[in-house]
């Protein structure tokens, strides 16, 4: 593959998945060492101090979630959970949670 020094991170991987199709741009990291950090994608090859010969490590990221998933995982699941519970005491706490609640005065 001929790239150019001031091909970016990004642009290389568009060219990684043309080359392998399974490996999505989105879902790639691009590393110098196998346990190093991820590569941003506005870097260039130039600044990364890459020539011809160097090697790059990419790793698959797997599927990902979108952060509207997360958001109602978060924050909506534990909110219906407490609200399923108000209404359905007994469910958690026994028989004796259907009691009527206690009131305390104060003199």
């Amino acid at each position: 593959m001929q790239l150019s020094p001031a091909t970016s991170v990004q642009e290389l991987k568009k060219k990684v998945h043309g080359l392998k199709k399974y490996l999505n741009p989105d879902r790639q990291a691009l590393r110098l060492e196998p346990k190093g950090k991820t590569l941003k994608e506005d870097e260039s090859l130039k600044s990364l101090g890459l020539r011809s010969g160097s090697k790059l490590y990419v790793k698959d990221l797997g599927p990902q979630i979108g952060w509207k998933t997360v958001f109602l995982a978060e924050y909506a699941g534990p909110l219906l959970v407490y609200l399923w519970m108000y209404r359905r005491p007994w469910l958690f706490y026994g028989d004796g949670a259907t009691s009527a609640p206690l009131h305390y005065t104060v003199q």
